[in-house]
This record gives C-alpha cells, structure tokens and sequence, in this order.
C-alpha cells in the first residue's frame, strides 16, 4: 500500500493500444524483457534526459533538438517491439492519469476475470513508445456509458530507462500545464 504514491500522477492523452494476457504470457513476456536490449529505445532514453537537460541552459537550441527527436521518431514509424500490439493508425488519443509506476483509464472492456495487461503507450507529444506490462490493482464501475470500467494498474518489471522516460514526460508535461495556466 505504501508505494501507491510513490511518484506524482498527471492526467494525460496518450495512444494506447492493450490486451489481457495469462499468467504464462506475463511470465514469457517478462523473460523476453529481461533479455531484450533495443538500442534505439536506449538511444530514445538517453536524448530524452540530455534534451530535457539542454533546454533548461539553452531554452531555443533543446526546443530545437526536442523537435527534431520527434520528427525522427515520425519518420521512424516508432516500429513496434511486440508486433501483438499495433498503436492505432489514427493516432486517437486516451485519457489517462499517469505515473512513473502505473495509470488509471477508463475502457469499455470488462477485465474483472484478467490480472495482467501488455500495454503499447505512444507519449505526446515526443512520440516515444513504451512496450509494458501492468497488473491490474483495482477496477471499479465508472459513470461513462461508454467505458464503463476505471481501471488501475500498475507497471511491472519497469527498466529504469523506462521509468526515466516516464518521469521526463511527467515533468514536461507538468511544465506546459503550469505555462498555460500562467498564460490564461
């Protein structure tokens, strides 16, 4: 119960596609991770903390090398790590509350007979992707027709760059919030 707040929670947009997997699938996933390095993730990691870095000495010149990271990650088509999981061609994106160790969203699926979930998250508006796996921490009825389900999950097995991508987006997104709101 004590790392329930171990981190700030933000309510975001992002692109989201998920699925339910079994146990088995949770622990061959998991396997899979622990042996996968993806350098362009790492890259992706890296850039994101000295562009974040940059900006705060060189406000122009990290805005500059923020937009060029995305261009690059557009061009790249952000090619997926599990091809199980396709972001959506429309690009439509989902209310979230994110944290560095997991979200709540609002879906129209009823999960109550499912404990894990492999998620495919596209960040706006750097359009990092991250590939993971949460597990399913509570679920309660919600008042949207719709989606019907709010459900919370936490982030299992996060690598620590991915967690740091995660509290940069936090932060950055923190940033423009407060800027519009001083702006308004």
């Amino acid at each position: 119960m004590e790392d329930r707040r171990r981190f700030f929670r933000l309510d975001d947009e992002v692109v989201m596609d998920f699925r339910a997997i079994s146990q088995d699938e949770f622990s061959h996933w998991k396997e899979n991770q622990n042996l996968q390095k993806s350098e362009l993730r790492e890259l992706e990691d890296e850039i994101g903390i000295l562009v974040h870095q940059l900006r705060t000495s060189h406000p122009a010149l990290g805005k500059l090398m923020e937009l060029f990271n995305r261009k690059l990650n557009l061009l790249n088509g952000q090619a997926v790590i599990h091809p199980e999981l396709n972001l959506t061609s429309t690009e439509a994106r989902v209310r979230v509350n994110l944290s560095a160790c997991g979200m709540a969203f609002q879906t129209s699926a009823d999960l109550s007979n499912q404990s894990h979930l492999l998620f495919n998250l596209q960040l706006k508006p750097s359009n990092a992707t991250l590939s993971l796996a949460g597990n399913i921490v509570g679920i309660e009825k919600s008042t949207d027709p719709d989606e019907p389900y709010l459900v919370r999950v936490n982030f299992e097995d996060l690598k620590e760059s991915e967690q740091e991508l995660l509290i940069q987006h936090l932060f950055q997104l923190q940033g423009r919030t407060l800027r519009e709101q001083h702006n308004h």
